[in-house]
């Protein structure tokens, strides 16, 4: 690869080496056996010179049947290089990015996909999990190993801090305490004197007498 850093053009001849290192970097990370290593590699990819995400398809579509990768590179000889800020990769790119060889860059986007084509078992391996943290672990090391001047440059992610549960409520003051005290007191009071008070008679009701209407005559 130190060869061809100098590349700036993705020819067929160049994205033949940058494929080929992107899966030797992968087989030998998870311990590939022959068939696994020949089914990634299997996995067509879709080059493109142009600014945007790369993607793993495991369904079809831009005209392949089936399962396929498209690595985005942006035009130009260096390119800028962006990671996800993952707090358990310990490690991103700062805010402006990094610079990177087309090589370089081509290599670790390539190994980012590669690594989602293991998570939906596509190499014959048991499903993985989902995981950009898993992704981008790998990203980082394939730049440590090609490129260490950049992966110097990268910064530390921090976990964000937990928010602190509130703080138990401090005891009573003596104060507080006899004032509390002084008030459940008059309570008991004021609820004694009132059970003990006579129940009030309700008023008596006026009944008033109606008279039937006298008849009429015939």
């Amino acid at each position: 690869m130190d060869a061809a850093a100098t590349i700036s053009r993705l020819t067929l001849r160049a994205r033949q080496a940058i494929h080929r290192d992107a899966l030797a970097f992968v087989a030998e990370r998870y311990g590939l056996d022959a068939a696994q290593s020949e089914a990634l590699a299997a996995i067509p990819v879709r080059w493109k010179r142009a600014r945007g995400s790369s993607a793993f398809y495991l369904r079809a579509a831009h005209g392949f049947a089936g399962p396929h990768i498209l690595v985005r590179v942006p035009g130009g000889a260096r390119v800028r290089w962006h990671t996800y800020r993952r707090a358990r990769a310990r490690f991103a790119t700062p805010p402006g990015g990094i610079d990177l060889a087309v090589p370089t860059f081509a290599g670790a986007v390539l190994v980012h996909e590669l690594t989602h084509a293991l998570q939906h078992g596509v190499a014959g391996e048991p499903k993985r999990r989902y995981s950009e943290v898993e992704t981008t672990e790998n990203e980082l090391e394939y730049v440590r190993r090609r490129a260490p001047d950049a992966y110097a440059r990268l910064v530390p992610v921090l976990p964000k801090p937990r928010r602190r549960a509130g703080r138990p409520a401090a005891p009573p003051t003596a104060l507080a305490a006899l004032r509390a005290a002084v008030l459940r007191m008059a309570a008991r009071v004021v609820g004694s004197l009132t059970s003990a008070a006579p129940p009030v008679p309700p008023p008596p009701r006026s009944r008033r007498r109606t008279r039937s209407p006298r008849p009429t005559g015939s």
